[in-house]
């Protein structure tokens, strides 16, 4: 098996036709067939099925395509080391937080006289285990509550992925001034009812938390919603409005800075838990390792 053919079944596989592959790199759709072949009887599996659309991948092509992607991610280290203007890149994939964005500042900090490259994309839950898994972060930050807990470990597991268990904390409510809440040192769920929530839009995870009570009170109970699919957005609503967000302390210190406040609420019975994650036998960059000690250090100091 060549490197190329890697190459190869990537596009194939992303562009989900034989002949729109062939057109990108620049060769005839038969020779792409014939190393795709080769490819499948060299390993012994069916990659893809065809359909009056394209392709598709099989079960073993969609793990090929894991093995595949995480192959190519390390041969471009590989090749970065050889550069002469090797720069550093950091590539994370995130649940909203704040604070992850903070430490991301830091790393461009210490790294800025060498040009980092960073990307962080804010996700569902479910998005940042895929975003991970396709190799479009090299990791990923989790924050998700006791109900999906088994679901989120199933899923790591099936999709070939380590998990880096950080933390555990409960929820707040987070409150702007314009929140007639704002000056209370606790909170119940049932006066929150009042509020309309900020939440991010639903995914397959949030599905799941239909029976999750917070102080006694169901979420499906919170009827009046406000999606917001960006911490920035959140944050605004937050300051010039009377919404509410549920959030853990992680982000306390963060949203001090804009002037909103973290209320603890009562007998609140929700376990929150923060982890890290990548894909399995992949080395981390030094930035990246960089990063991830910083948030276990940010999180030990923060949860105790």
């Amino acid at each position: 098996m060549q490197i190329q053919q890697l190459v190869y079944f990537m596009k194939i596989a992303e562009l989900g036709s034989m002949n729109k592959a062939a057109a990108e790199l620049l060769m005839t759709q038969p020779n792409l067939s014939r190393a795709m072949m080769n490819l499948e009887d060299e390993l012994h599996i069916r990659i893809f099925t065809r359909n009056n659309k394209g392709v598709v991948l099989t079960e073993d092509g969609k793990q090929l395509y894991q093995y595949a992607r995480t192959i190519l991610n390390q041969m471009e280290l590989i090749e970065g080391i050889a550069s002469r203007e090797a720069t550093p890149i950091l590539s994370i994939a995130s649940y909203p937080m704040v604070s992850v964005s903070r430490l991301v500042s830091r790393v461009y900090n210490l790294h800025k006289g060498e040009n980092i490259k960073i990307q962080l994309l804010e996700r569902r839950l479910q998005q940042v285990i895929e975003t991970v898994e396709r190799g479009e972060a090299e990791l990923g930050v989790l924050l998700y509550n006791s109900v999906q807990g088994k679901e989120v470990k199933h899923m790591l597991q099936y999709k070939n992925m380590e998990y880096n268990f950080l933390g555990t904390d409960t929820w707040y409510a987070n409150v702007g001034p314009y929140s007639p809440l704002y000056d209370r040192e606790e909170v119940s769920a049932e006066e929150l009812l009042h509020y309309p929530v900020v939440r991010m839009p639903d995914d397959y995870f949030s599905n799941l938390t239909f029976y999750l009570a917070v102080g006694g009170v169901l979420l499906t109970e919170f009827k009046k919603v406000v999606y917001m699919s960006d911490n920035a957005a959140a944050i605004n609503m937050l300051k010039y409005t009377d919404v509410f967000r549920f959030g853990s302390r992680i982000n306390s210190g963060e949203f001090a800075l804009h002037g909103i406040r973290t209320i603890p609420i009562k007998d609140c019975g929700v376990e929150i838990s923060v982890a890290w994650i990548r894909r399995k036998k992949e080395i981390l960059s030094p930035v990246a390792r960089e990063f991830t000690q910083m948030l276990e250090a940010w999180v030990g100091e923060v949860l105790g």
